[in-house]
């Protein structure tokens, strides 16, 4: 039971637009969700990065060729998708050519289209961590046991038990708010629920059984779709959507459950697969808003809060890519109920990443790095953007003064990235080809990133074709002139 335990850390890992929501005809939810993506990776480019999805067409398929053209286009305008992470539709051998395990009897074309990866749990730690430089207080192995109560009879604290040493202790709060997901109703003890809990379930099988090139969403055996997605050496698969209704702490993967996903996979790929080439799984639950007689499936993935007679504000439901605006949404209603000076939230501009000048330099002097090439490596990567907007927040300066500021920013980080970037293909140029030369140019390892760790056979592909200065050079799966920025990483990310 430590935090990101739960549901935080058995998603399917994605921050995505929910273009599934487009069937529902759920427009606001889908724009939402877009925004927040983009929102999502600038705060936290480390560990919130775009992967690029395949979506296959099928013979008598969820989708055919005009639905998913006008869906992604909807998409795009909807989630706010701009210049090279906008959809493209593709022919039946395009598709092919980029996943040659698809089946091709009934494939009928495809598309690509943008979302976003994440690690659940590492983003759930790096929230909790953040929050503690504001003041907030996260403790963990405390269960709330009852709610306290003023002589008015509204909610004023909880009494609490610590399930380290078994001590009792009263928090006292003049506002309490249940985001207690999948326990809400058992929370709420009321007469109606609020919740229809629905169970998902992923399966991971070896990259050599299942080596796909890159993620995919595609039809499952039934009216569903369903991911698969690479990670290392490995592949996962999922989800599943069915309802809920047992004890929330015995949840198991069901056979059936995995015969599903394999079926699945089975019917779309060309590969033999079976239940021993399963070499791990997890299960969670989603908490959504009961929506009359609805089927899980159909139901939206839409927040919603609620307020007790007693002064209880809950919020549920809601999905893993709109969790800053739903505390956002919680925050403000709770502030409207103490009727207190509305505070606007400054989560957009919380980047969850720092660096530490102390610590990378040891980092780069454990790999080799000298301090004269740390100096000019971590000046190229200081970004000021953090402080101004720290600025901001203090009060130290005005909306309109921050925004110049960062724009100035902007412009230096800019400047300085196209003199890093002439010397990258310069210092290319000279290198030698084979993977011990290139493991020995530590520095060079450490300064490039395209959205993604150094990848050697990628690097071994970029040294081979600069030939030319203006050739296209391949890194990584992704197209690179030398006119663009390479997005380096901040220097930290890489350890």
């Amino acid at each position: 039971n430590d935090f990101a335990s739960g549901t935080s850390s058995k998603s399917t890992k994605l921050i995505h637009g929910g273009l599934r929501y487009l069937e529902q005809f759920k427009f606001r939810l889908v724009h939402e969700t877009g925004s927040e993506r983009a929102i999502l990776h600038n705060l936290a480019p480390h560990i919130v990065k775009p992967e690029k999805m395949l979506l296959p067409i099928v013979k008598n398929g969820k989708l055919n060729k005009f639905s998913t053209r006008a869906a992604l286009l909807v998409y795009d305008y909807l989630a706010n998708v701009k210049g090279n992470d906008r959809n493209k539709v593709l022919t039946k051998s395009q598709i092919l050519n980029k996943e040659p395990l698809l089946k091709n009897n009934n494939l009928l074309g495809g598309a690509v289209y943008s979302e976003y990866r994440t690690d659940d749990s590492r983003l759930t730690i790096d929230l909790i961590k953040k929050s503690i430089d504001y003041g907030a207080c996260p403790i963990n192995y405390i269960k709330g046991e009852e709610f306290t109560y003023s002589r008015k009879g509204s909610i004023n604290g909880i009494k609490c038990s610590d399930k380290l040493s078994d001590n009792l202790m009263n928090i006292n709060s003049k506002v309490i708010i249940n985001a207690s997901g999948s326990w809400t109703d058992e929370v709420l003890k009321g007469r109606s629920k609020k919740l229809v809990l629905s169970k998902g379930i992923h399966v991971v099988v070896s990259r050599k059984k299942f080596n796909i090139n890159q993620s995919l969403y595609f039809d499952a055996i039934d009216s569903r779709m369903i991911f698969a997605i690479p990670r290392g050496d490995t592949v996962y698969i999922g989800t599943t959507d069915t309802k809920f209704e047992h004890g929330k702490d015995k949840l198991h993967v069901l056979e059936s459950e995995v015969e599903y996903l394999i079926e699945s996979v089975k019917n779309t790929f060309s590969i033999s697969m079976d239940k021993k080439d399963i070499i791990s799984s997890w299960v969670g639950l989603r908490p959504l808003v009961k929506d009359g007689n609805k089927k899980v499936t159909e139901i939206s993935r839409k927040d919603e809060i609620f307020i007790s007679e007693k002064g209880l504000i809950t919020i549920a439901g809601g999905k893993l890519t709109g969790y800053r605006k739903m505390a956002q949404r919680a925050v403000d209603f709770a502030i409207r109920s103490l009727k207190i000076r509305k505070i606007k939230s400054k989560t957009k501009s919380i980047n969850l990443f720092t660096y530490d000048e102390d610590f990378c330099r040891k980092k780069f002097n454990d790999n080799g790095i000298s301090d004269k090439k740390f100096k000019r490596l971590f000046e190229y990567e200081q970004d000021n953007r953090n402080l101004i907007k720290q600025e901001f927040n203090n009060g130290l300066i005005s909306e309109k003064e921050m925004d110049e500021k960062i724009t100035k920013e902007i412009k230096k980080l800019n400047e300085n990235r196209t003199k890093v970037n002439n010397e990258i293909f310069n210092y290319l140029q000279e290198i030698q080809t084979s993977e011990s030369d290139l493991l020995k140019n530590k520095d060079l390892l450490l300064r490039i990133g395209l959205e993604r760790p150094i990848n050697i056979d990628g690097l071994k592909d970029l040294v081979k074709n600069v030939q030319d200065i203006d050739l296209v050079a391949k890194f990584g799966g992704k197209k690179l002139k030398k006119s663009e920025t390479l997005d380096a990483y901040y220097i930290d990310m890489y350890f």
